[in-house]
Formats: structure tokens, C-alpha cells, sequence
């Protein structure tokens, strides 16, 4: 039972899936998700010239769904990048929040991310939110790993996901400015002068 409970995010990203999936294939497009299948339309140099223009905002979401839409170029297979995304943002989220609380908080607060209905509502968008939420989930659990626990590795990968993060959203900047606060604030200062 103790081992079933430590995987159960599996079952979260399973019910999450049995949400989005039907609905992902059956919803019509709206204006954005328009714009964005527009954008990423011609390919992945076509996207790199129009995508600062277009969109006014990070690139590299853009980038990446045009090189995914090679594959097949449906609606539904554009939405399924959200949808990818958001369950990878379900396990790191569950990671972090093990390590802030025991089982049964975090297969409670995991449940209400999972199932939230902002989660759900954006996974089923064809635009960058849910790659924004995984970087913001990876973020906040390399932060902890790396500059409060100690990890270097954890330190090393949390530049590498901060650099992409900021390709894919410019806000995520804040969340960097929040981490050095963070350490600022609680007297880390060798530890905020390597951040």
C-alpha cells in the first residue's frame, strides 16, 4: 500500500488524461489557438522569422510545435503538446511537494493540481501555458534541490531550465528574481552570490 501511494501520481495523471483527451479532440479552436496553428503553419523557419512579430512573446514554444506539427498537423495533435506537458507538470509537482510534505498532503494537494480546473482548461489550449507551468514546477523543484538543499547538480540544471524557461516565457524572470530573495532573505549569502 505505502509503495502504491508513493506512485500515485500515476493515477493523477491517468484521470487527468480521461479529462483532457476526449475533450482535446472534441473542442473547436478559438481565436489564440487559431493564431498560434497560423503561426506555426509553414514550418520551423517560417515560424523563426514571424514568431517575434506575430506573437510578442518567447520563442520557443512557437518553435517547438511548428517542428511538431511535421508529424501530423490536426488540431488534436497540436493540443496533445499541452496535454504532454501538463502531466509532466503533474510528477514534478507530486517530486516537490514530497518533499515539503508526508504522503497523504501530497496525494491531496496533487490532486488538486492535477484536477484543477486551470490545469485542465489550459491543457487543452494550443498555446504555451502548460510548457509554463512545467518550467515553473521544474524551476521551483531545482531551486529547493540545488541552492536550498545543496545539490550541484541541481544547481547546474536549474541554469540550463532557467535559460530555456526564459525562451519559452519571459515572466518566468520573476521567478528567478524570487529565488534570490528567497536566499537573500534567509542569510544564504555565499550560496546567493553562486546564484
Amino acid at each position: 500500500m505505502q509503495n502504491m501511494s508513493k506512485k500515485f501520481y500515476l493515477v493523477l495523471i491517468l484521470l487527468h488524461l480521461m479529462i483532457t483527451i476526449p475533450l482535446a479532440y472534441i473542442l473547436n479552436i478559438w481565436v489564440d489557438e487559431a493564431s498560434t496553428l497560423y503561426n506555426t503553419q509553414q514550418g520551423f523557419f517560417a515560424t523563426f522569422e514571424n514568431v517575434f512579430t506575430t506573437e510578442k512573446q518567447a520563442p520557443l514554444y512557437f518553435l517547438a510545435l511548428s517542428l511538431w506539427r511535421i508529424l501530423d498537423d490536426s488540431v488534436f495533435f497540436a493540443r496533445l503538446v499541452s496535454i504532454i506537458c501538463s502531466c509532466f507538470a503533474i510528477k514534478v509537482f507530486w517530486d516537490l511537494a514530497r518533499k515539503f510534505f508526508d504522503t497523504n498532503k501530497t496525494i491531496l494537494i496533487s490532486t488538486f493540481f492535477a484536477l484543477h480546473p486551470f490545469l485542465i482548461w489550459i491543457s487543452l489550449e494550443i498555446r504555451l501555458y502548460t510548457m509554463t507551468v512545467l518550467f515553473v514546477c521544474l524551476l521551483l523543484k531545482l531551486f529547493y534541490e540545488g541552492y536550498l538543499e545543496g545539490g550541484k547538480s541541481s544547481q547546474y540544471l536549474f541554469l540550463l531550465t532557467a535559460i530555456i524557461g526564459l525562451y519559452i516565457n519571459y515572466y518566468l524572470g520573476f521567478l528567478l528574481v524570487g529565488g534570490l530573495t528567497i536566499l537573500l532573505s534567509l542569510g544564504h549569502w555565499k550560496t546567493a552570490k553562486k546564484y
